[in-house]
């Protein structure tokens, strides 16, 4: 009987900060990197030196970006823009194609920042404002969610993430399915340890994206659930592109 295998490489999960206040990303930095499993490989603190950084080929090495949502353009400014980190969450998802985890750590309670945050491609929001009775309990959410083993969005922002259940790292699986690449090639690119790790990912996926209705269909059919998993999926970055 096969033992199931890990679909991790590599355990030690890269993070990089990018937050101008130094006395938070230097707490936050020690207590990440208490977890054995988890490396903070940098901490940047103004928009241009993230955008100079996330523009760098090895950026795809990085597993997890920690991203203020408020930051100075450059170091030495007093001003910070609020749309700083908004910037620098378009350039990772539609310029750099980064399928990491990128979670905003902020201090704004704006639904709309959250919104911005959200359609840039954010998989998870949390604001920074906590009574210091609940910050061991965030910081433990919040490693599990750099782990991926959460998605975490602040109380107050949750009416704002209605968003489709589908990661960042779940649709670059499906887009590489969808124009014909293999379960090993996938395995390669996004890190799996083999085919079949891969190709049980994507079994899960799957079954995200069909109904109860679909599953009893295609069981019906005896059809694999594959290719409509896919023609739901082709549909859906149809219509994403269209609006």
């Amino acid at each position: 009987m096969e033992t199931e295998t890990s679909e991790v490489v590599n355990t030690m999960t890269k993070i990089l900060i990018i937050e101008d206040d130094e006395d938070f990303s230097s707490i936050l930095r020690r207590v990440i990197e208490q977890d054995p499993e988890l490396q903070v490989v940098e901490v940047i603190s103004c928009e241009a030196d993230a955008l100079g950084r996330v523009k760098r080929p090895d950026i795809h090495e990085v597993d997890c970006v920690l991203l203020d949502l408020q930051l100075p353009m450059s170091r030495g400014d007093k001003t910070v823009s609020s749309l700083a980190g908004i910037r620098i969450l378009e350039e990772l998802r539609h310029q750099q194609g980064f399928y990491g985890t990128i979670i905003v750590l902020t201090n704004s309670k704006s639904p709309a920042d959250g919104q911005r945050a959200l359609a840039a491609g954010c998989d998870g929001y949390l604001c920074k404002r906590a009574r210091i009775s609940d910050v061991p309990e965030m910081l433990a959410e919040l490693k599990m969610a750099i782990k991926g083993e959460v998605i975490l969005v602040a109380s107050m922002m949750r009416h704002v993430f209605i968003r489709d259940d589908i990661s960042a790292k779940e649709a670059r699986l499906l887009d590489l399915l969808s124009v014909g690449k293999s379960w090993t090639e996938i395995a390669r690119e996004l890190g799996y340890k083999t085919p079949k790790a891969a190709a049980n990912v994507g079994d899960r996926i799957f079954d995200k994206l069909l109904t109860p209705q679909d599953q009893q269909k295609l069981a019906a059919e005896g059809t694999k659930k594959r290719h409509k998993a896919l023609e739901i999926w082709q549909s859906r970055r149809l219509s994403h592109a269209r609006s």
